[in-house]
């Protein structure tokens, strides 16, 4: 670890770390929204709003008048997004912060003129989705204390509101960065869905009605044996049993797994259980 470069924000410090990461591909609408930071005071919340960036995708960051440095905190959390600390752009007006937007939303859990028109996160992504057919968008987010002033807002043309419990409703500064990067992604991204492990596996692969009625007759079979259903009506009661089957939707490995369980039990009852006179 050492000094092996400098931005705008001051030295940067790299933290070398072994492993393969993959990087996404880019995302045209992604790359054209970007993040803006006014007058932050933590290095810990920039290196955190790194890594919320790109785990979400954005690249494009822009700092207004920060109010500390990039020291080895911001970049311990930034971990492997250095390279966006790196190339954040640093600048003292937000009109030199959100130049050629089309859009420049802030984001506020407080209502007020200032503040309108006032979106929750998903109105303003349909508002973001619309302003991105004619050119980049910017979003602004204020310092940890007290947010964006009325004056920083002025520069907006509306305001972004992250649905909260009305009990606490102030958010950390990179956990807001994260949360509206996240619904950014959803929208703008492509967000691929892990496969399901062992895919390929039969065994993984949902089980046939033949197998799930096996099962069922196996187990009909042998909670009579023990007694379980009742003289009147048992199939009322095993239709629960049945309908919470349907809706686990098991695969061929739960069914066996059942099987044997219920075959184990049949065994016990016959080695160890005696026969009602």
């Amino acid at each position: 670890m050492g000094v092996s470069g400098s931005s705008p924000l001051g030295p940067i410090f790299y933290c070398h770390f072994s492993g393969d990461f993959h990087l996404s591909e880019t995302s045209t609408l992604l790359d054209k929204i970007r993040i803006v930071l006014v007058e932050p005071q933590g290095a810990l919340n920039v290196g955190a709003t790194c890594r919320a960036m790109k785990n979400f995708g954005l690249r494009d960051l822009t700092v207004v008048r920060p109010g500390c440095e990039m020291n080895i905190d911001a970049i311990k959390m930034a971990m492997h997004s250095t390279d966006i600390l790196e190339s954040a752009k640093v600048v003292q007006t937000i009109p030199e912060a959100i130049s050629g937007s089309v859009l420049v939303l802030g984001t506020a859990n407080r209502r007020g003129e200032y503040h309108e028109p006032n979106y929750t996160v998903r109105e303003g992504l349909e508002r973001i989705s619309e302003a991105l057919k004619g050119g980049p968008v910017s979003i602004l987010f204020g310092r940890e204390e007290w947010g964006l002033t009325k004056d920083d807002l002025q520069h907006t043309m509306g305001t972004m509101r992250i649905v909260t419990d009305i009990g606490c409703t102030s958010l950390n500064l990179s956990q807001a960065v994260m949360l509206i990067a996240y619904e950014l992604y959803q929208k703008f991204g492509n967000p691929v869905p892990m496969p399901k492990a062992q895919a390929d596996d039969p065994y993984e692969q949902p089980a046939t009605t033949d197998e799930i009625a096996r099962l069922y007759a196996h187990m009909e079979r042998v909670l009579n044996m023990c007694e379980f259903l009742p003289l009147v009506n048992p199939d009322g009661l095993f239709q629960v049993i049945r309908a919470f089957f349907h809706r686990s939707a098991p695969t061929l490995r739960e069914v066996n797994i059942l099987m044997g369980m219920f075959s184990n039990l049949n065994g016990f009852m016959k080695k160890y259980v005696r026969k009602k006179n």
